[in-house]
Parts: C-alpha cells; structure tokens; sequence
C-alpha cells in the first residue's frame, strides 16, 4: 500500500510541476509582443490574476493542513518534545503546552 501511495505522489507532484512550468511559460508568451498595448495589458491582469490565485490556494491548503492535524496534537507534540530532548541537554516536562 505504501508503494502506491508513493508513486501516485509522484505522478501528482511532476504532473503539478509540468503544469506549473506550462503556465510559466504562458506568463512570458503573453507579452511577448511589446508593440501592441493590448498585449501589455493582458501581460499585466494576468499576472496579477495568477499571482493572487495562487496566494488564496496556498492561504486555503494551509487552513486544510492545519485543521487536519487538530485531533492528532499530542502526537505531534510527543514527536516535537523527543526531538528537542533528543538533540539538547534541556528536558521539558510532560505538560509542555506549544500553543
């Protein structure tokens, strides 16, 4: 199962990535002719577009992972205190509270 799981994230994230650079690629292509003032215009409502599109996605996946992990806190919070403690000589104390 753990395989799977791995190689469709790697299919996803090069997808992602090929996708990225495609629409990349439309930022430059689309001011590519200077001499027309149409061109700089979309040039320009395209970038700002694209720009705070991809702000509010990476604000919403951000809202998601953080919801996501609410249940699971003291598990997260062991694993962060056995790191610390691991790599320092400075023991906290069970009730250690990161909020």
């Amino acid at each position: 199962m753990a395989i799977t799981e791995f190689l469709l994230f790697i299919l996803t994230t090069t997808l992602g990535g090929m996708f990225l650079m495609w629409l990349y690629v439309r930022f430059l292509l689309f001011g590519y002719t200077k001499k027309y003032v149409q061109s700089n215009e979309a040039t320009t409502k395209y970038l700002l577009m694209g720009g705070a599109s991809s702000s509010i996605l990476v604000h919403g996946f951000s809202r998601l992972y953080g919801s996501s992990w609410e249940e699971r806190w003291s598990f997260k919070k062991e694993i962060v205190t056995g790191l610390i403690n691991q790599y320092t000589n400075v023991q906290f104390p069970r009730n250690f509270n990161c909020t």
